[in-house]
């Protein structure tokens, strides 16, 4: 879970941040792998990091986590591999 005031923090922070009702969805765009290695070469597709989740009083429930390409296919990220996440964005 994540504290409701933390997703000022996240969009400060680079993230796009989107409130539908009790809807959430947290988005970040990864650098492409030619810059996170420091080689063009290596290619210059970026992805998408999505978090849904579902407020829940004054903190938000998450529901889901996936990594979009620019294809728009998905590959769903298991919950539990966004803890040290959670604990950083907690640690704000």
């Amino acid at each position: 879970m994540l504290p409701l005031n933390k997703l000022e923090m996240l969009k400060q922070g680079g993230y796009q941040v989107a409130v539908r009702g009790r809807e959430v969805e947290i988005e970040f765009a990864t650098p492409t792998l030619g810059d996170a290695a420091s080689d063009p070469e290596l290619g210059g597709e970026r992805r998408r990091f999505v978090v849904k989740g579902v407020v829940e009083g004054d903190v938000v429930r998450l529901t889901e986590a996936y990594v979009e390409d620019q294809t728009g296919v998905r590959n769903r990220v298991n919950l539990r591999d966004l803890e040290l996440w959670i604990d950083y964005i907690n640690s704000l």
